[in-house]
């Protein structure tokens, strides 16, 4: 029987209830019983790691087995779930972290916060990366070692889990590098009035799915002309401004479908859509079913009482 999906926003899985650290580290280990974890969705940031065994790993309406050696990115806000099969022996280590931790380092924070989590999908890029064998070694190590740390509790404990979150979120960002454009690099590289005021139109976006603002609006808001936003834009988050606005109403939809209370109708309206059918017809085109499949899909229960 799965578990009822929930949001996890507390990020202290020690169980102290002192203190929320901007952090966790788990590690999952079953032999014969199976496991798994329901669709659900949270603000930070997570990193599994199969360090043995496999996994089906489930990311909005993607599922795909992930096996030893595997990075599986769940970005923020992204719905997700994990299952492991009965008689199937894995491991697989769960780090969290809140991408604010990387506050003191803007550009950083920005391109981990706001640029990679949609960049990723929207060029359909895998969320499953697969280092090389000298990578893997490491990087097993370096989790190892941050689990026996945040496990410990030892003086200085924090200190070492943060170092080491540093070190795994360098990997990540330089991995991705590799795969995506340095567009971004070349555009948003020096922290000008204009790139400050393109960063804070990405967060008031994203903090507000209801919010509605024209390419047009957005270009004044930037201090930039129509032209030269569009251009921009389109160069920095390889999609246009129309179309990464739809891609996070549509995230937010995904978050909220997964309350069976709410109707189609009301999801309509929390994502800032008009009309039912047109949400409808947007979110089947972008995420390939219907938002009463998905919902299906992901709380495997049928709720034919709800409106469509």
């Amino acid at each position: 029987m799965s578990q009822q999906p929930y949001f996890e926003q507390n990020k202290n899985q020690s169980g102290l209830t002192d203190i929320d650290r901007p952090f966790y580290v788990g590690c999952q280990t079953t032999h014969h019983e199976g496991y798994q974890i329901a669709s659900h969705w949270h603000y930070h940031m997570e990193i599994l790691f199969i360090a043995s065994g496999k996994a089906t790993i489930t990311v909005g309406n993607h599922s795909f087995e992930a096996e030893q050696g595997a990075f599986i990115l769940i970005h923020p806000c992204e719905v997700h779930s994990v299952t492991v099969e009965p008689l199937q022996p894995s491991k697989h280590y769960v780090i969290g972290f809140d991408p604010d931790m990387l506050s003191p380092m803007p550009q950083l924070a920005f391109e981990l916060q706001y640029y990679l989590p949609y960049t990723t999908p929207l060029h359909g890029m895998t969320t499953w990366l697969t280092p090389g064998v000298q990578d893997t070694y490491n990087l097993h190590t370096l989790i190892e070692e941050m689990y026996a740390e945040y496990h410990s509790k030892t003086f200085g404990f924090e200190l070492a889990v943060s170092s080491s979150i540093f070190k795994l979120i360098l990997w990540l960002l330089r991995y991705q590098r590799t795969h995506l454009s340095h567009t971004f690099t070349d555009d948003a590289g020096e922290d000008t009035k204009k790139m400050a005021a393109f960063r804070q139109l990405l967060v008031s976006i994203n903090e507000d799915s209801t919010l509605t603002i024209t390419a047009e609006e957005a270009a004044k808001l930037c201090l930039m002309s129509y032209s030269r936003f569009a251009s921009f834009f389109k160069g920095v988050m390889h999609t246009s401004f129309t179309q990464y606005v739809l891609f996070i109403k549509i995230r937010r939809a995904e978050q909220l479908l997964l309350d069976p209370t709410k109707s189609i109708t009301q999801i309509t309206l929390e994502t800032g859509f008009n009309h039912t059918s047109y949400f409808i017809k947007q979110f089947k085109r972008i995420k390939g079913v219907s938002p009463k499949r998905y919902r299906r899909d992901r709380l495997q229960v049928t709720y034919e009482h709800l409106e469509e």
